[in-house]
Order: C-alpha cells, then structure tokens, then sequence
C-alpha cells in the first residue's frame, strides 16, 4: 500500500504540539512560537553553507562522491554534518531562551520543531519531483516519517527548555555543550544513512537510528517538561 508522503511529517509535528498541549501546556504562547518559526530559518540559513562549503572546496558534489572515497571519510562527513547541525541549532535555540521562562521555551523549541516538520515534508516532495520520482511511498515509510517528526519535534522542546534551564541555574554553557553533543550523536546517525542509504538498502540501520531517536527524544522531553510544568504559570508578555 502506497501513500503521498507529504502530510505525514507534517502530522508527526503537529502530533508532537497536540502532546504538550494534552501534558498540561494548554496556554498556547505565539510569540514564542514564532519566534521558533524565525530561529529555523536563521538556522538552516547558517547551517547549511557551513556545512557544505567545505565539502564543495574538495571537490565533494553528492553523496556518491563521499561514500567513493570509503567508511572513514564517509563517517567524518556524518560526523562534520552533524556536529555543524548540532552546533548551529543549538546554539540559536540557547539564544533566544537563555533569558526565558522555562514554559516560554517550551513553545520556542515547538515552533522550530514543528516548522522543520513543514520544511521537511516540503523538501521532500521537492526533491522527489525534481528528480522525476513519485511522491507515493510505502506506508511503512510514510509511518516512518512521521514517527521520526513527532520524536524530533519532541527533542526539540526538551532541548529547548533545558537551555533556559541550565541557563537560570548559571550553567548555561555546559548545558548548551549538553544540548549540542546529544544533537550532534542523532544527527551523525541520519547524515551517515543518507549518504550510505543509495548505495546500501539497510532496513535494520533506518530502525535502529530511529529506535534512538525515539528513545532520546522521548527522555530529553520528559525531563524538560517536567522541569517547565514545576514553574508557576505567570502573565507576562514575550520579550523580544
């Protein structure tokens, strides 16, 4: 059975903000939101010639051309993708919630979760119409993407709140070096099956990775949430 993959990253994110809704975040914050939105942007908007500039300069222009040239360089690659990803979103992330709320930061990191879900599932279908596929896939892939979506989106409000966290305790730099090297770990583990995933069919690497990040999403979350759910709710406007 095929299904169009487009709605179901969309679907995974949007699965994720009915969770913290229903775990007692019920007070949507748009401001925050958006500013989520805006961080993604500024985000990719950095991350990626960070990341591929160097691969450009020597002479690196797909993923054949890396896993070419064998297993080390291909997981320095992993390795280099994922840590620049970790590094930038991170870092923008800590940014703007380093003088927030804790419940505040839930919404920062919700937004960015969920416009990367947009952006993904658009990426996605782009891609695949560039190339002449179809945007029809299994139904276990589609269940995949929206799985990986909904735990991502999760992360990323754990990892959020977690910033502001560490950041009221005055620790804000360890926590951020915390937040990176977990992003940079789940990160690593995608970069390296994209750039294998042509070459090499791996059904058991895709759920494995996956089992992960659903594992590390699930107790980041926890943790930041119930770090955010122990602070009073207060009225205030968004500083911004």
């Amino acid at each position: 059975m095929s299904m169009y993959l487009f709605p179901f990253p969309i679907l995974g994110g949007l699965l994720a903000w009915a969770t913290v809704y229903l775990i007692g975040f019920r007070r949507q914050r748009w401001g925050e939101l958006l500013l989520g939105f805006a961080a993604f942007f500024i985000a990719i908007f950095v991350q990626n010639p960070l990341q591929q500039l160097p691969l450009l300069g020597i002479g690196i222009r797909s993923n054949a051309d890396v896993v070419s040239r064998g297993t080390a360089f291909t997981v320095a690659v992993a390795l280099w993708l994922g840590l620049i990803a970790g590094l930038v979103q991170e870092g923008v992330k800590y940014y703007l919630v380093k003088e927030r709320k804790l419940r505040e930061a839930v919404f920062v990191g919700l937004g960015f979760g969920v416009t990367e879900a947009f952006f993904v599932a658009g990426v996605s279908v782009l891609m695949v119409t560039i190339h002449g596929g179809s945007p029809e896939v299994p139904l276990p892939t589609a269940l995949l993407s929206l799985s990986e979506r909904y735990f991502v989106t999760l992360f990323h409000v754990g990892t959020a709140v977690l910033l502001a966290y560490y950041a009221q305790k005055g620790l804000g730099k360890r926590g951020l070096l915390y937040m990176i090297g977990l992003h940079t770990v789940l990160d690593t583990g995608a970069a390296y099956f994209q750039l294998i995933q042509a070459a090499h069919e791996s059904n058991v690497l895709i759920y494995l990775l996956e089992a992960i990040v659903a594992v590390v999403g699930i107790l980041v979350f926890a943790y930041g949430a119930l770090k955010a759910l122990s602070e009073p709710e207060v009225e205030e406007k968004p500083i911004w």
